[in-house]
């Protein structure tokens, strides 16, 4: 079969869309599929194995990445047999052409108000597969009037899990903005009594390292890093925690938060907080009441950290997602002559 993949975003940069569209491409080629990738350009873009990569610019590209991406894509979509569009803003001129549509809900782009109201709803409408990388984000668009089945997240667990020991040491790996709960950590760092790594970059880092400061925690801020850098960190952490909030009209929610699951995915466990769909990425690790209150937070990890919660969390992860899981969910659809998300 012949996929056509597009996208705003594809490593070398870093979070949930480029990871997505970096290992389903190459998923796909894995399982006998020919996949075209069309991205918007950025510097040092890199090539999934076996995708075809075409890097696309164009003016206001975050407002209409559908309409560049498609115009450089048509003939391939027209000759694809399937498009995926990684965000609903890049199916918009794909949505118009009549080969297959798969759209994908990542975080943002559902659950804040769309910049095109009517694009959205019409891209929306003409995809034969809706899905959605969690049950919240389905809500979200539930909520809207369109129907979305649940995608696994395309995270494939360790052949063995990191060996459990107490090291004493959380993590953050999370671009630094405003909603991601950054002095959430800093805090609970702090009230802990352990040390903290910080792995990525972003407005906030700034704010974040001048509390660390203010309280004395002992956090490295290691900026942005490459995936095998990562790995290396996560090899060192007693758990990954993500304590996100959403803005204060409710919108912005976290769509997953899918670091969560890539820690698993090694052995090391997640702790959370019940925001948007950061529960069903934390699986079987710790959920706090109340992230705001790092006292209370900081006695809750310690009563709840075993050495057996980071192989919880890996079985979770090997039990529940993988790139072939995913792969499958869009196959499956796109034998449907009509989508259903009930299946």
């Amino acid at each position: 079969m012949r996929w056509v993949l597009l996208t705003d975003d594809h490593p070398p940069r870093a979070g949930g869309v480029a990871a997505f569209v970096d290992r389903v491409g190459a998923g796909l080629v894995r399982r006998g599929h020919t996949v075209a990738v069309f991205a918007r350009r950025v510097p040092g873009l890199r090539i999934a194995p076996g995708t075809a990569l075409t890097p696309v610019s164009g003016p206001s590209f975050g407002r209409y990445a559908g309409r560049w991406l498609g115009l450089r894509a048509t003939r391939a979509i027209l000759e694809a047999d399937r498009v995926l569009a990684t965000t609903w803003i890049c199916g918009t001129f794909a949505a118009r052409l009549p080969t297959p549509l798969h759209v994908i809900a990542h975080g943002s782009d559902v659950t804040r108000p769309p910049l095109r109201p009517a694009a959205f709803g019409r891209v929306w409408a003409a995809a034969h597969g809706r899905h959605a990388l969690s049950a919240f984000l389905a809500g979200v668009l539930r909520g809207r009037g369109i129907e979305a089945g649940i995608l696994a997240a395309p995270v494939d667990a360790a052949p063995q899990p990191i060996r459990a020991e107490r090291r004493g040491c959380y993590g953050l790996i999370a671009r630094a903005t405003p909603l991601k709960g950054g002095d959430r950590f800093v805090r609970l760092v702090a009230a802990a009594g352990v040390r903290g790594v910080v792995v990525g970059d972003g407005p906030e880092l700034g704010a974040w390292r001048a509390l660390a400061d203010r309280l004395g925690a002992p956090i490295t801020f290691t900026g942005a890093l490459a995936p095998a850098q990562v790995a290396a960190v996560l090899r060192t952490l007693d758990l990954v925690c993500l304590l996100p909030r959403a803005a204060p009209d409710g919108s912005g929610a976290e769509g997953l938060g899918l670091v969560l699951i890539e820690a698993a995915a090694q052995g090391v466990p997640a702790v959370g907080c019940a925001t948007g769909g950061v529960p069903e990425a934390v699986g079987p690790g710790l959920i706090l009441d109340d992230p705001d209150d790092p006292g209370a937070c900081a006695e809750a990890v310690r009563s709840w950290w075993r050495p057996d919660r980071g192989a919880e969390a890996w079985a979770w992860c090997r039990a529940s997602h993988g790139v072939d899981r995913g792969i499958d969910t869009l196959l499956e659809v796109g034998r449907r002559q009509v989508y259903d998300p009930a299946g």
